[in-house]
């Protein structure tokens, strides 16, 4: 084969080669096109997901805030309507006890210990409380009493003196207040010498058994 020859088939296969490579540049260029379409789709997608996702969260806060809102709303309300001067007076009429003035919402703190037995102070609050010379009445109010709530308060109870220390030669005694309750939170309620007054609102009345008689607390 003669040397024009041997050139021509380099030349020939040099100008295939060119274009093989020109074909699959084109073909890489389409292809990175495609990519970035879709990558740019995925980006607008994941913009519009965050600005959603963002939206739904103010909404949700949005809320979640008035809910919560309404709840302490709820809860002033539940209180007005079921701490009353009215109680003075049911209480008033078992022997012993001899209250006159009526605070709502005190809050004072108590010395005690944490998990690891460091000394701190906790905060201790009654809804409600009356109280004389010799004796005083803490009130719990619930819109709904439930079992939980007066074994709740019955811990309250139990170290109020700890806290509100200028009572503690008090008799102190236990009253619930309520819109709603269950039985078992009225007989357990009723067990530990508590007063239990139902609200229909605008006035409160003594819901104990025939022949109750209050306890104390120490």
């Amino acid at each position: 084969m003669s040397d024009k020859a041997v050139f021509d088939r380099i030349s020939a296969n040099l100008d295939r080669f060119a274009e093989l490579i020109k074909e699959n540049a084109e073909q890489l260029r389409k292809d990175k096109a495609e990519l970035d379409r879709r990558i740019a789709e995925g980006e607008k997608r994941q913009a519009e997901w965050e600005k959603r996702d963002a939206e739904l969260s103010d909404k949700i806060a949005n809320i979640s805030q008035q809910v919560g809102g309404q709840a302490n709303r709820i809860g002033e309300i539940t209180e007005a309507m079921t701490i009353s001067d009215n109680i003075l007076d049911l209480v008033n009429k078992f022997e012993g006890i001899d209250v006159q003035c009526f605070a709502f919402n005190i809050t004072k703190k108590y010395p005690a210990k944490d998990s690891k037995g460091n000394a701190i102070r906790k905060q201790h609050e009654v809804d409600g409380l009356a109280e004389g010379e010799k004796s005083v009445v803490i009130i719990e109010a619930k819109t709904s009493l439930t079992i939980d709530y007066v074994k709740y308060f019955i811990e309250k109870l139990a170290i109020f003196k700890l806290a509100y220390h200028y009572h503690a030669d008090k008799d102190l005694y236990g009253a619930v207040t309520f819109i709603r309750a269950d039985d078992k939170a009225l007989s357990l309620a009723e067990e530990h010498g508590m007063f239990i007054i139902k609200a229909s609102p605008p006035d409160v009345e003594l819901a104990n058994s025939q022949g109750f008689k209050p306890l104390k607390f120490v």
